[in-house]
């Protein structure tokens, strides 16, 4: 394998120049089919760059995915600034960032400032009722390649189900980095034993040249909180509306664990509550986001618009965003280390299959959202046997699927 090569020596590593293009052409249709949601996100970036590029091993992009669910921030905004870092660098990342985001950002600031009147209430174009199902089985083919890798044991199935169930019944944001440390802590007590054993057998590209030193880390860390502190202090002390917005959105991306729907609730109380955004204007512009691809945190872009214009909506996306940007740069340069501990190694055992039943409660909480018909259904499974046997790309699966909806919808099936 070329990842495989990669380790002989600096003379097989591409230069900079081309890993930058690879992740440009990787990244650049994604951001225009990427619908679902953030498990749907994760499960393209899983069959895009694990199975298919094969940039990342199964278990190197299931630590990533437990690292970002624990941390503050969109969960799959994070794992894409991590996939791209990871063959590029920091300017990777970055470039992986913004073509990941640019499609829906710019269509919801173009809403917004057109007053959000994009799409009439309660209608859904016929195509999207035919995504949804098939977004379902991409999140099931993830969890089922990822379970594969990482659930081997008794242990491992149990920690599975459980983080499963606790995303059915609990669905609050605390609890997705709670059940992980829990899961690390179960096989850091039960493993103990085989602290000597626990070694680093991942054949991906290591996470330790990513052109950020852990000077940097530590810095980005330092003003990711410092920016926190400072903006609160400052809006306590300040009357400035444009000071108002961006601490808004930048404690709201700080304190948001998973993105997607959750972020929505306190969304709502930051720019309705206020009156900076009427409700008619909320819903109508989440219509619009909930029809596109891409991040739902781009929905700070519609908010801004109309709460502020041009410079609202720049303070409003930056600052729902740097959040997460920060911290998922700032611990990038630690966590190679970090994990190659035994007692992290084996702690990382739970929170993997943890994470896995995070993914695996995910399809069933997305199937009962889709209230699909019998239609619905044929989607799915059409969906989930075009990637799961014949290995169809995502992308083209998510186009058929659409299709289909179309179809199904006009023939009163769905």
């Amino acid at each position: 394998m070329e990842e495989i090569a990669e380790h002989r020596g600096p003379e097989h590593i591409p230069s900079l120049p081309r890993r930058l293009a690879e992740v440009a052409w990787a990244f650049l249709p994604l951001g225009w089919i990427a619908f679902g949601g953030p498990q749907a996100h994760i499960a393209l970036l899983q069959e895009r760059f694990v199975a298919r590029r094969r940039w990342l091993d199964e278990q190197r992009f299931v630590e990533l995915l437990g690292l970002g669910q624990g941390l503050p921030g969109p969960t799959s905004t994070q794992m894409v600034v991590a996939v791209g870092t990871a063959r590029a660098g920091p300017l990777g990342g970055l470039l992986a960032f913004l073509l990941f985001l640019y499609p829906a950002a710019t269509i919801m600031a173009l809403a917004g400032l057109g007053v959000a009147t994009f799409l009439d209430e309660g209608e859904r174009p016929l195509w999207l009722d035919g995504v949804q199902p098939a977004t379902v089985a991409l999140v099931a083919v993830a969890a089922w390649r990822l379970g594969v890798a990482v659930v081997n044991t008794r242990l491992t199935m149990g920690l599975m189900l459980v983080g499963a169930v606790v995303t059915i019944l609990v669905r609050q944001p605390w609890a997705f980095p709670v059940v992980l440390a829990l899961g690390g802590m179960v096989t850091a007590v039960a493993l103990r034993s085989q602290r000597h054993d626990a070694v680093d057998r991942s054949g991906s590209i290591p996470l330790d040249n990513l052109g950020i030193s852990r000077v940097a880390g530590g810095l980005l860390l330092v003003v990711f909180i410092g920016l926190l502190g400072a903006l609160i202090l400052a809006r306590l002390a300040l009357d400035w509306p444009w000071l108002q917005v961006l601490e808004s959105f930048y404690r709201t991306g700080s304190l948001i664990f998973g993105g997607g729907q959750v972020v929505l609730p306190m969304l709502s109380a930051e720019v309705v509550e206020p009156g900076w955004v009427t409700q008619q204007q909320f819903l109508d512009g989440l219509a619009l986001m909930l029809a596109l691809p891409g991040p739902l945190f781009s929905f700070s872009a519609y908010l801004g618009a109309v709460a502020g214009g041009v410079p609202g909506l720049l303070l409003a996306f930056v600052g729902l965003f740097l959040p997460g940007v920060l911290i998922i740069f700032g611990v990038l340069p630690f966590w190679e280390t970090v994990r190659r501990y035994p007692w992290v190694r084996i702690a990382l055992t739970g929170v993997n299959a943890t994470a896995i039943g995070l993914v695996v409660g995910v399809v069933f909480l997305l199937w009962e959202r889709a209230d699909p018909s019998a239609g619905g259904a044929v989607i799915t499974l059409a969906a989930f046997g075009s990637v799961m046997f014949f290995r169809a790309p995502a992308p083209l699966v998510i186009i058929g699927a659409g299709v289909l909806g179309w179809i199904f919808g006009w023939a009163g099936l769905l």
